[in-house]
């Protein structure tokens, strides 16, 4: 996963956005057309030649350039137009020149954040989808699905859902996601898994509450779920575990530990 595209959270008419497509993961998409409309109660600013930072909602079409895919993306969002500067032309004229800054909500079909390889089973690849879904305008939400998915992501690992209680003998459902990961770990004695998973269950806790989830906080969480479908669903690991580590043993998010 490359970070440093996914924290770009918007994109100018002069630099425009550099998305890979979500279906061929190979051509980037282009913008075809963008239609925006103002936010009513701000068209007397342009009634009376106030141009600055005035609202509007935007909509648009992407394509897919990689001619063999030639995928389309439907996108809206917000836009925030102003005057980016002011130059004097040979006449002596001044000349305003202005800027539309596009803050994107949805993407739909979304933008994958990370692969999901066609070995990931449906449940779970249907979770990840809905934390992309969500990756643009709600980072609590998007945490939150990504938690979902590695509830999912035990049952495939066979970790047991229940154990048995040592005073009735009888078996019991784990009352948290914890304390499934915890029997996991002492089952498999899979520390690095684990730490993964302790990790994201961590931060798809705190994106439970409102406001205290952070954009680098959901790319950490993608970064370990990346690593452990590879591992549960491809057999491969990297070398990301000293961030789990560090998460779990202090019960906070990165944002937090700072």
């Amino acid at each position: 996963m490359n970070r440093e595209i996914w924290k770009k959270r918007n994109f100018t008419n002069k630099n425009p956005l550099d998305y890979n497509c979500p279906i061929c993961k190979i051509g980037i998409l282009s913008i075809t057309n963008l239609n925006s409309k103002i936010i009513p109660g701000q068209e007397e600013m342009i009634k009376y030649n106030y141009p600055h930072g005035i609202d509007y909602v935007f909509s648009g079409i992407l394509v897919c350039k990689n001619i063999s895919c030639k995928n389309v993306v439907a996108i809206v969002g917000s836009v925030l137009k102003d005057i980016q500067d002011v130059c004097q032309e040979s006449n002596g004229e001044y000349v305003e020149e202005y800027f539309s800054a596009y803050y994107p909500k949805y993407f739909f079909p979304p933008l994958k954040i990370i692969e999901i390889s066609q070995k990931v089973k449906k449940e779970v690849a249907e979770q990840l989808n809905l934390s992309f879904s969500h990756f643009f305008n709600d980072l609590s939400s998007c945490a939150n699905r990504i938690r979902n998915s590695i509830e999912l992501i035990l049952d495939d690992l066979e970790a047991p859902k229940k154990y048995r209680d040592a005073k009735t003998n009888k078996l019991k459902a784990f009352r948290t996601l914890h304390h499934r990961i915890e029997n996991y770990q002492k089952k498999t004695k899979n520390k690095k898994i684990a730490n993964l998973l302790f990790a994201i269950k961590i931060i798809g806790n705190e994106g439970s509450h409102i406001g205290d989830i952070t954009l680098d906080d959901v790319l950490d969480a993608y970064e370990f779920l990346e690593s452990i479908l590879d591992f549960v669903y491809d057999k491969k690991e990297k070398n990301i575990h000293i961030k789990a580590s560090e998460i779990v043993m202090k019960n906070k998010p990165m944002s937090k530990n700072q």
